[in-house]
């Protein structure tokens, strides 16, 4: 009898549970059904900081406020799914991630958009989502796409979440921010006027900074035209000549010894210009134009120093005169004309072009290693180089300058270039690629060839001639009591293998103002 009744009572126990389970379980599905709301959108952070908000940016912590929160099954910001746990939310707060935003890709009816979704329906909320800036193009005022930006041209930068930028960098140069202005996805900005001294890690580069973060793009950003060097600076009507340096880019206009040049072509890279000379009767120098500004050159071209005070700065012009400059015992070299007409001494060479006066060919057979020695050499006579005032510049701010032609493959030997004094040397090596590598060096007729008197260097225990340390100041290659000096050039073979012969004709000699 006492099992029976334990029975029933189970059997009750047993009917109870599920009666219970089955109410549970259709609540839990009432909840599910219903449909959630979003009131407002707070800072997920403690009171008082958890203030309510009408922005957000992805990566974001929120709490949605409301009612049914419970019920929700999904969250999407801008139509991205978020993710988040159920089993913290209250029927009144859920706490949510913002997930990252492909901006470029979301709509924009449905990017600012928060929409929860739960068994029972579907509610939206409108925001604004943001993110970092991200730059899509650059236009300039005529709604036309550029891929380079000039100093102080007015541009429009394209894209998105670019409103209240905190700065605006070029190369990171900040824009002015007084003057832009914002559409719903555009800004309109000045490039600053001097785009020098910039962050070299950011060239052609704008970084576009909001409160959220920084978007960086890069386009061409052009600065003012530099010249380094010249292929020939004392060109002779027809010959092509080369401006080395940056940014020519839409260049407007060239000067060159007082003649403008009409035509003239830009490399890709805008890192040279070249054009075919004109007839020069004098001297000057080179100014190149563009937007984004104007380049001089400190030194003259078509100038071999006699519009200097005294020949101040010739070393030698091979020319009848003053400063012919070549001691004849010096080896290998030889003197010629570039006059086809000419009829005495020096003869007429046709190797080396018409019409640029006197010069000298140096020759020197191929050398072992270790051969080569001031006893084959160019030598110049004593000369001042600078004036008296400036014996104490350093080194960088003068150069010594030659015209050189090299119609005859060069391939190893060391162009060493000593003063009297004999403590310091400059290496001439056109035909060196890297340490380990060189290729065999030709000149398309003649060059000027332009070494930094900083270039002279002490002998280094280790390293060798010429790679120690550089002078102090110019007198260092001058004799103190006369600020003059002589001058020898000579091949040396600093390689392990025999060099090529050199037959190479050189002209000019100078020192000028950098």
């Amino acid at each position: 009898m006492k099992n029976i009744l334990y029975m029933r009572l189970c059997m009750l126990q047993l009917l109870c549970t599920v009666v219970m389970l089955t109410f549970i379980t259709g609540c839990k599905d009432d909840d599910d059904m219903r449909v959630p709301v979003i009131d407002e959108v707070r800072n997920y952070a403690a009171s008082p900081d958890d203030t309510i908000i009408t922005s957000l940016n992805d990566g974001q912590w929120v709490v949605l406020h409301g009612k049914n929160m419970t019920s929700a099954s999904q969250v999407y910001f801008g139509s991205i799914p978020a993710t988040f746990n159920r089993a913290f939310a209250t029927d009144e707060t859920l706490v949510v991630q913002v997930p990252p935003i492909p901006f470029l890709s979301v709509p924009r009816d449905k990017l600012n958009v928060i929409t929860v979704v739960s068994k029972g329906g579907i509610s939206t909320y409108e925001i604004i989502v943001t993110g970092t800036p991200i730059i899509v193009n650059v236009r300039n005022t005529d709604g036309e796409m550029i891929d380079r930006v000039f100093p102080e041209q007015q541009i429009n930068i394209v894209g998105v979440n670019l409103s209240n930028a905190t700065n605006i960098r070029f190369q990171g140069i900040a824009a002015d921010l007084s003057t832009v202005v914002y559409t719903d996805s555009s800004t309109i900005v000045q490039v600053p006027a001097n785009l020098s001294g910039g962050d070299a890690s950011l060239v052609n580069t704008i970084s576009y900074t909001t409160g959220i973060g920084t978007g960086n793009f890069s386009i061409r950003i052009v600065g003012p035209p530099i010249i380094t060097s010249i292929s020939h600076e004392i060109p002779q009507e027809g010959e092509a000549v080369y401006l080395y340096g940056y940014n020519f880019v839409s260049v407007e206009s060239i000067t060159f010894a007082g003649v403008t040049i009409s035509s003239f072509e830009e490399s890709e890279d805008g890192n040279s210009v070249k054009f075919v000379s004109p007839k020069l009767t004098e001297s000057g120098t080179v100014t190149v134009v563009t937007p984004g500004g104007t380049f001089s050159t400190a030194f003259k071209v078509n100038d071999i120093g006699f519009i200097n005070a005294g020949g101040l700065g010739i070393l030698g012009n091979l020319e009848w005169g003053d400063y012919f400059s070549w001691q004849w015992w010096g080896g290998s070299v030889d003197l010629w004309s570039s006059d086809p007409n000419t009829t005495g001494w020096p003869p007429y060479n046709a190797d080396y072009g018409i019409g640029t006066g006197q010069y000298i060919t140096y020759k020197s057979v191929a050398l072992k290693a270790g051969e080569g020695s001031d006893g084959n050499a160019i030598r110049l006579g004593e000369y001042a180089w600078v004036p008296s005032g400036n014996l104490n510049d350093s080194g960088d701010k003068w150069a010594f300058k030659f015209e050189i032609n090299v119609t005859k493959p060069w391939n190893g030997g060391t162009l060493c270039i000593r003063t009297d004094k004999g403590d310091y040397l400059a290496l001439y090596e056109p035909w060196k690629i890297s340490a380990k590598e060189s290729a065999a060096f030709t000149t398309d007729g003649w060059q000027t060839v332009t070494i930094p008197l900083s270039s002279f260097r002490k002998k280094d225990a280790t390293l060798g001639d010429g790679k120690g340390d550089p002078i102090t100041k110019v007198s260092d290659l001058l004799n103190i009591a006369t600020g003059k000096t002589y001058l020898n050039l000579y091949l040396h073979n600093y390689g392990t293998k025999t060099t090529t012969s050199i037959e190479a004709a050189f002209d000019n000699f100078r020192v000028v103002k950098r």
